[in-house]
């Protein structure tokens, strides 16, 4: 059974740190930044999982801020090895509807200008490019900054 539950601290961190290693194009959280990240006021992070055989693993997050109608994506990833099928879409899906019910109305995010898997899949939420930042990774890679409103 899969299920997207709200991330409030706890050893679950560790788990989202490493989908963070493995799916290398998430921001490098550690286990420690989630949890200060889930301390936030005005800060949500959602985490899809799948219980099977009375075990739960966590199987990707989006981690989102928002400050009245605003708000951004900081952070979000699926386990590679769980790609391509919808698992994003539905943890994005759930990220979105919840910004939405608070009352947000325009949602940024950052993504690099060489991930086109990436940039293809905002796409398809109808984010638009409205930025560019050069150099904007340690590699030096450029970000796209992305917009939506809602």
């Amino acid at each position: 059974m899969r299920e997207i539950i709200e991330f409030s601290g706890g050893n679950v961190a560790q788990a989202l740190a490493e989908i963070c290693t493995q799916a290398k194009t998430a921001a490098a959280w550690k286990a420690e930044d989630f949890q200060t990240e889930a301390g936030q006021k005005n800060s949500k992070i959602f985490i899809l999982t799948e219980t099977e055989n009375n075990k739960k693993t966590v199987l990707g997050f989006c981690a989102a801020r928002f400050v009245v109608d605003i708000a951004e994506i900081t952070n979000f990833a699926i386990l590679p090895q769980m790609q391509h099928q919808y698992l994003g879409t539905e943890i994005f899906t759930h990220t979105l509807n919840f910004l939405k019910a608070q009352g947000v109305k325009e949602i940024t995010l950052e993504v690099s200008s060489k991930n086109k898997t990436a940039q293809g899949f905002y796409k398809k939420f109808k984010f638009i490019c409205v930025n560019k930042r050069k150099n904007f990774y340690n590699i030096g890679e450029d970000a796209q900054i992305l917009k939506l409103n809602l």
